[in-house]
């Protein structure tokens, strides 16, 4: 599932994406969040696409992410005056983009957020603001001619579809991922314990990886940064989203061992993708032996082992 790096590759190989994200008022870590996960992930050149007004803090806070500011009429918050940069960001080869981290929500943004799923055909990740926002139209996701991800929690998926999160969702988590796949044409990735991943069809994953520590804020900002590396890499939306679910809850139980469950904050996550994280999904060596005749030969072959800790649910 996470292919091996060719030898002779460039950063244009490992994918450009795009992170249409935050707003002043405490919202730049997000921004942040997700677009350093993107790197750490793989993601050879990420985008982090913001309202006009952040784009002095996070030019200091994000060294290699290419800041994009766009027009925000000093607002501090996207706009429909926005729209026009963003698209011609992403569509000067973005190979996916995330929409929501911190983003703000509004009558305004509401529309600036249709008006992107429907003209980028390409993967498009929505999180936090980017599900509350289209929560108020959903029918935009059906219209969508591009692969779509969500990454709700139960919240915020119980806004999306008008039931209760105790009483309803959380008791039946699996039925409520694939009703929301089926319904409205996307991958639901329905954050939690155990993880939630599915295309509504044949295919739902449940995540073992991960522990209560990992309940803080900005988790669910370097969640989506993965997932959107991943994809923009070209490993496919469904499988994107596993490796990026399971990659993020190892990385938690890896922070974990050094800071515990207590005190565990988001930018802990954050230092465990790359050298231990994805480091450990990089296989299992199998030595292979054929056996043709009097002639024996041995060989090495790679094994992953994402499945080791997670389950597919027919």
């Amino acid at each position: 599932m996470l292919p091996r790096r060719d030898k002779f590759s460039h950063k244009g190989t490992f994918g450009r994406v795009g992170i249409i994200s935050g707003s002043l008022g405490g919202m730049t870590g997000a921004t942040y969040l997700s677009s350093m996960a993107a790197l750490r992930t793989g993601s050879g050149l990420v985008y982090s696409i913001v309202p006009d007004s952040l784009k002095e803090v996070l030019s200091i806070k994000l060294t290699e992410a290419i800041i994009k500011p766009v027009e925000d009429r000093s607002t501090g918050h996207f706009t429909m005056d926005s729209f026009q940069q963003i698209i011609h960001i992403i569509e000067g080869g973005m190979d996916a983009i995330a929409i929501g981290p911190g983003m703000g929500v509004d009558e305004e943004r509401v529309e600036l957020v249709r008006k992107i799923l429907l003209e980028y055909k390409k993967p498009v990740i929505l999180d936090a603001d980017g599900i509350n926002l289209i929560s108020l139209d959903p029918t935009i996701l059906m219209d969508r001619q591009g692969d779509t991800i969500i990454t709700p929690h139960p919240g915020e998926l119980s806004r999306l579809l008008g039931v209760s999160i105790g009483g309803e969702i959380q008791k039946e988590r699996v039925e409520y991922s694939k009703l929301t796949s089926n319904k409205y044409n996307v991958i639901t990735v329905l954050k939690g314990a155990n993880t939630l991943v599915t295309d509504g069809k044949e295919k739902v994953y449940k995540n073992n990886t991960g522990n209560p520590g990992m309940a803080t804020a900005g988790s669910g900002d370097v969640l989506t940064g993965m997932i959107t590396s991943f994809i923009g890499q070209g490993i496919s939306p469904y499988e994107g989203a596993v490796l990026g679910v399971y990659c993020h809850g190892l990385a938690g139980d890896l922070a974990s061992r050094d800071k515990g469950e207590y005190g565990m904050i988001a930018r802990d996550i954050l230092d465990n993708i790359p050298p231990y994280s994805i480091k450990k999904i990089g296989g299992l060596e199998t030595q292979i032996i054929e056996k043709k005749g009097n002639i024996q030969k041995k060989y090495v072959k790679k094994r992953r082992i994402l499945s080791l800790k997670g389950e597919y649910i027919l």
